[in-house]
């Protein structure tokens, strides 16, 4: 893979990250602690997936792309 397309995917899978993230912050106190740890837990295990389905998949051809983010 181009390394820029490499860099490009990591960003968005990135930003996917943290706008999943975004719906916790919005959920939390606005709907019930039921929903709000189904919620969580759909969040956690997307997460989960696209760390370990797309990020390292790319990380372990291009492990300098593990320095673009904290």
């Amino acid at each position: 893979m181009e390394k820029a397309c490499a860099v490009e995917i990591y960003a968005v899978a990135f930003k996917s990250i943290e706008d999943l993230n975004r719906i916790l912050t919005v959920s939390r106190g606005r709907c019930s602690e039921e929903k709000y740890e189904q919620l969580r837990e759909g969040v956690g295990r997307t997460i989960g997936e696209i760390q370990m389905g797309i990020l390292e998949a790319l990380i372990s051809e291009l492990p300098e792309l593990d320095d673009l983010h904290p």
